[in-house]
């Protein structure tokens, strides 16, 4: 059997596993005797099961999002205005419009572009070694402000075409040398896609879901600058983790190729001059980097206290900065034909509607489970196994840290972050503990998923090129879950110390 058949097997299993047992779990948990009031107690059956749906994934994981705030209505736990109204909070827009932004830049072929212009640098040429050093790189950078998933798509093809000119341009006798080349390479990818998503609020969904929580639950509001002051260098330090291991464990054979410069210079000639539409596309999104940024550099230079820095603070919240360079995209002239804008509005709307979805409906149950009590009585429950290890703020952050760390390598990430987040708010707050170290880190930990081709879509892009042996990835995996693990409790407990962020 192929890993394709494995892979199909094993999803077919599961998803019959998921489908008995959440309505098992749900029916179980409604007859239980529960010391719970009843809208907590109808809420921790229909949080039960969402879960088990999310994990098993028995049906889109955006329509199990949807279920589960209708569910709420239908078992009177929540009114329907309060159910639904997560998903009009401004972070679905945050989200939304780096998803049109991403959707321009795609459209307009700039994406490409930028990571052959990378590759095509002089500290690149010729060097297999500095050509995955670059790739990784290139990703890391683009997960910064696209998701992960498409990022990887993105690059997934340059790749490939860079390890078989890498692969062409050896000595026959070198070439099945580079197959393990390409494997690191591969890997390499994927990991700096998933890392790169930590470094900016919008890069991938958990992070827009932590922010909702922390501005809800806990009355904190993190901007831009805050985020990138720590999800940055935190980022950085894994990224360099993943370039040292590669090389250490998948070496080039041979040190330099002189026509691997040729093949990414042939590349990247073969687009020609930049078209309006890349510019006025790269232009839009350099408005918006400006946008998301510009609150917290007024702040800096002016003074909270001025008005124009309030304003700014008031008024450039980063989904309506967002939003606006989205649709801005939808009306600028494209130059390509008459009349069609650098993002056409049909394209648009392929967006992924689904994590939108996913989204919302992480963010209603999580106001539910504060509003009904129900995070409340699992944060004591935790709190009073867990004894004197949850009772510090560094032994929260730690032991949430790894529960976390782990738990994302089957589950989805955003569901992860959904269903963990507004319990440890509830678990440091019942503790007298400040949270938000512990969700900083928890958050970030839930895009370290590493080890299995199921555990997040770039794994499962990257493996189904067939190049990646399930082996070397739950290797380089577990390596790199421990190490980023290290990365996560020194940089929470030395980095947010000095940004003023807790601890």
């Amino acid at each position: 059997m192929d890993r394709a058949a494995a892979r199909s097997s094993f999803d077919v299993v599961r998803r019959k596993v998921g489908g008995v047992l959440a309505p098992l779990v749900f029916f179980g948990l409604l007859i239980a005797p529960l010391d719970l009031p009843g809208p907590a107690h109808r809420l921790s059956a229909i949080f039960a099961a969402t879960v088990v749906l999310w994990v098993c994934e028995v049906i889109p994981l955006g329509a199990t999002a949807l279920i589960a705030p209708a569910l709420a209505v239908a078992m009177d736990v929540t009114p329907a205005a309060k159910a639904f109204a997560p998903f009009a909070s401004p972070l679905i827009f945050l989200f939304l419009g780096g998803f049109m932004i991403a959707l321009g830049l795609s459209e307009q072929g700039l994406d490409r572009r930028a990571a052959l212009w990378l590759l095509a640098r002089d500290w690149v040429r010729g060097s297999p070694a500095r050509a995955r050093m670059a790739v990784g790189i290139g990703a890391f950078a683009c997960s910064m402000w696209i998701s992960n998933t498409a990022t990887t798509a993105m690059l997934i093809p340059v790749a490939l075409g860079l390890c078989a000119a890498i692969r062409g341009a050896a000595l026959s006798e070198d070439q099945p040398k580079f197959d393990r080349y390409a494997e690191g390479t591969l890997l390499t990818l994927t990991y700096a896609c998933s890392i790169g998503g930590i470094a900016t609020p919008i890069g991938t969904a958990p992070n827009v879901i932590a922010l909702d929580f922390l501005e809800r639950q806990v009355g904190v509001q993190l901007d831009f600058f805050q985020w990138i002051s720590f999800g940055l260098p935190t980022g950085l330090a894994t990224l360099a983790i993943v370039l040292v291991y590669a090389e250490r464990r998948f070496p080039a054979p041979v040190a330099r190729l002189d026509r691997l410069t040729v093949e990414v210079k042939k590349q990247l000639d073969g687009l020609g001059p930049m078209s309006p539409g890349e510019r006025r596309a790269a232009a839009v999104f350099l408005l918006a980097v400006t946008g998301w940024l510009l609150p917290s550099v007024l702040k800096v230079v002016l003074g909270a206290a001025h008005p124009v820095a309030a304003w700014a603070d008031r008024c450039l919240q980063e989904g309506v900065v967002a939003t606006l360079a989205g649709v801005l995209l939808c009306i600028v002239p494209g130059g390509r034909r008459r009349g069609e804008p650098v993002l056409p509005w049909d394209k648009a709307m392929r967006l992924d509607w689904s994590t939108l979805y996913l989204l919302g409906g992480g963010f209603s149950l999580g106001a539910m489970m504060f509003d009904t009590g129900l995070a409340e009585a699992v944060a004591r429950g935790f709190l009073a196994i867990a004894g004197p290890i949850a009772g510090s703020p560094f032994g929260l952050l730690a032991a949430s840290t790894f529960l976390v760390l782990w738990l994302t390598e089957v589950t989805s990430n955003v569901a992860t972050t959904s269903m963990m987040v507004p319990v440890l708010i509830a678990i440091a707050q019942a503790a007298g503990i400040d949270p938000l170290p512990t969700i900083l880190c928890v958050t970030m930990a839930a895009s370290f998923a590493f080890t299995l081709p199921v555990s997040t879509p770039p794994n499962a892009i990257a493996y189904g090129t067939g190049l990646i042996k399930i082996q070397s990835m739950i290797r380089f995996g577990i390596v790199l879950d421990l190490l980023g693990y290290l990365v996560l409790l020194a940089c929470g407990a030395l980095l947010l110390p000095a940004l003023g962020l807790g601890l």
